[in-house]
């Protein structure tokens, strides 16, 4: 499959440890912020100075596609702590190293870690990015289950925030004229799936949101959000968003959150919110 932007495929045998994935820098202006909110169903902020914080949890993707033909690739997992909320206008810029390289069930992985700061140089959030070279390539297991532990019981719980994925979102949620598998149901076959998915970060959005809801506007900055995506997202699927508190200690709540659609867990993950 030709790369539109003629970028080169993912080196993942000439990877090290700690290789800098360069850097790139955005905009926070009204038309990027507005599709990001229409695309995730999020409505502004009761300060509309600020920008929602689920869009610096796309940073460690958006940094591999400016460099790499990541077409075929997909999103497995998605660490994003927020140390501050950006500003509406303000120009971030995107940085990230190679952290760890792996091969399981036939599938290459390759996890970078990077950091997004505002024009001041200030540190907005740190994310651990973790991703699929090609979706089609082996998988399967024939190793013994791993013993599971009894979870701890819920406290309380948050939700359901519930959300429907169109087609239109999942172009939206992409840079304008954007041709990958979340845009383009041909491409997608041709990867091996049935169809176009959404993003993984598109739904995780739905995450903070509810965050924010339950919690507010002032307990978002130290939230860390991690996600293990789990199964693809089509359109016209209806997602629920839920989260149940298992901790609240030393000044934090400590979360289990997940995305469900009709298929199973979308989204399986951690959250850990500031008590304020």
């Amino acid at each position: 499959m030709q790369d539109p932007k003629d970028r080169e495929k993912v080196p993942f045998d000439a990877l090290k440890e700690g290789d800098p994935l360069g850097e790139y820098s955005y905009e926070l202006t009204p038309e990027c912020v507005a599709r990001h909110r229409e695309a995730t169903d999020q409505t502004a902020y009761a300060d509309d100075g600020y920008a929602p914080v689920s869009i610096l949890a796309a940073d460690g993707v958006n940094l591999a596609d400016q460099f790499w033909d990541i077409s075929a690739s997909v999103h497995a997992g998605q660490k994003t702590e927020i140390l501050e909320i950006p500003r509406m206008g303000d120009t971030l810029t995107v940085t990230g190293v190679v952290a760890e390289k792996f091969v399981r069930k036939g599938r290459r992985y390759v996890v970078s870690s990077t950091q997004t700061c505002d024009s001041s140089g200030r540190a907005l959030a740190r994310g651990e990015t973790t991703g699929v070279i090609l979706y089609d390539e082996a998988a399967g297991d024939s190793s013994p289950p791993a013993e599971k532990l009894a979870p701890p019981p819920a406290i309380r719980r948050l939700g359901p925030l519930v959300r429907e994925m169109t087609f239109e979102k999942m172009v939206l949620y992409e840079p304008p004229g954007e041709q990958n598998m979340h845009t383009d149901h041909a491409i997608a076959r041709e990867v091996g799936l049935p169809a176009a998915i959404a993003t993984g970060t598109q739904f995780m959005a739905y995450l903070f949101d509810l965050l924010h809801d339950a919690y507010g506007f002032e307990a978002i900055p130290g939230t860390i959000l991690e996600a293990k995506i789990r199964l693809p997202v089509f359109a016209d699927e209806r997602i629920e968003a839920v989260a149940e508190v298992i901790a609240e200690d030393g000044g934090y709540r400590d979360h289990r959150v997940r995305c469900t659609t009709p298929s199973g867990d979308a989204i399986r993950g951690t959250a850990r919110v500031p008590i304020r």
